[in-house]
């Protein structure tokens, strides 16, 4: 067989290299230094759905494996420096991690991990309260325990003294629905509750893993009055723990839901038992609340916020947790009701004013979960929140 001659194969090495790539990203962090960074675009037309591809840092030669999904590919940055532009190639080749992500589904609970530990686990099935307590507590459509990475379990379920509340879950409590009052969240009451309807889908990549579940706020009297679809999706970050809830609310019913002024109602967080002052049993010392605008437990209560920490001792370590809004919440920043003694606190809309849902109207919202072992970080808090007030700049093929 002939061989080709050293100048031939140069040329053709030089024709390859100078080959259009199948994709070329710029992602661009602007002026301020962030970590943590979901990065999503649509794409190109023309890609093998079949095949699989990688990005390649133009830079560094660093590789990462998209995820592709519904039209969109995926990835996630650990950091990106202060006016650093990442240009990534897209090329056909092998996967060169897994991401670490994977969901499991046992006795009727779905966990969410990372790198082998429990992210958080979603309640699809009723989950009952203690011994000798009224079965209207029972309750699913929640997500409860939500783990630090060293394994502390921050939230709480049928805590003592507020068997209603639930780790991480959306209520509204006081509202009119076809001319009588409706409680979805005080479940004693016998007026309304929140339940799982049904999963809509799950799946994992190299860019995060997702839940997507339909839950259904129920008038015990009238029947259905929100169907509401929660879209969880948790990051493959190292160190802490980083996932995302989006909320949608969506009016079923033939009758207008009013959600009157109050003091509480909305996305909620309940606190470890650790800092439960009601029980007597688990209590080790209280929790501390801080905000963007440096308040703390003292202060917080009906104050707006963008975003909120709460950490605390459990079992002599330090631990915590910071919920994020995102600014195209309604009437962002929200106000929040924290309760002075008891380990919990709700962004809370219907602190200012009311407002309703006709009938097929939509209401969404946006969080972001960082959670963390050690004191609370407020270089970490802040380049997190970079990113949700100054999304990064990406550009497709520019």
């Amino acid at each position: 067989m002939k061989q080709l001659s050293p100048i031939i194969l140069l040329a053709l090495l030089a024709l390859f290299s100078c080959q259009k790539p199948l994709v070329r990203v710029k992602i661009e962090a602007g002026e301020i230094d962030r970590i943590g960074i979901p990065v999503h675009f649509e794409i190109p037309s023309g890609l093998d759905p079949n095949s699989t591809y990688v990005l390649e840092d133009m830079a560094s030669g660093k590789l990462y494996s998209p995820q592709i999904s519904e039209g969109q590919m995926s990835i996630f940055l650990d950091r990106l420096q202060a006016n650093q532009t990442l240009t990534l190639e897209l090329k056909k080749g092998t996967e060169s991690n897994s991401g670490g992500l994977d969901l499991r589904e046992t006795e009727g609970k779905i966990q969410i991990l990372n790198a082998g530990n429990e992210v958080l686990t979603y309640h699809p099935t009723f989950a009952y309260p203690p011994d000798g307590q009224s079965e209207s507590y029972k309750k699913s459509g929640f997500i409860h325990p939500v783990k630090s990475p060293e394994g502390q379990i921050l939230t709480d379920d049928f805590p003592m003294g507020h068997l209603h509340q639930h780790a991480i879950y959306n209520a509204w409590a006081k509202t009119r629905f076809k001319g009588k009052k409706v409680d979805f969240w005080n479940q004693l009451d016998s007026l309304g509750t929140v339940s799982h309807k049904q999963t809509i889908s799950q799946k994992s990549g190299t860019a995060y893993a997702e839940l997507v579940a339909m839950l259904s706020h129920i008038s015990l009297i009238d029947g259905e009055a929100l169907e509401e679809t929660w879209e969880i999706k948790v990051y493959p970050s190292k160190g802490f723990h980083l996932f995302d809830i989006l909320s949608t609310q969506v009016n079923t019913s033939n009758d207008t839901l009013f959600m009157d002024k109050y003091i509480y109602g909305g996305m909620a967080f309940r606190g470890s038992k650790a800092w439960n002052p009601d029980d007597s049993l688990q209590y080790q010392n209280p929790w501390e609340i801080t905000t963007d605008q440096g308040h703390t437990l003292a202060q917080a209560n009906n104050q707006k916020a963008q975003w909120v920490t709460s950490s605390g001792n459990i079992d002599g370590k330090a631990t915590g947790i910071t919920i994020f809004g995102f600014p195209e919440n309604f009437k962002y920043p929200q106000a929040i009701r924290v309760h002075p003694t008891m380990p919990y606190w709700v962004y809370s809309p219907v602190i200012e004013e009311g407002f309703f849902l006709a009938p097929g109207e939509r209401y969404s919202s946006k969080f972001r979960y960082l959670v963390f072992d050690g004191k609370p970080d407020l270089d970490q808090i802040q380049q997190i929140q970079n990113t949700i007030l100054h999304p990064i700049h990406i550009l497709v093929n520019p």
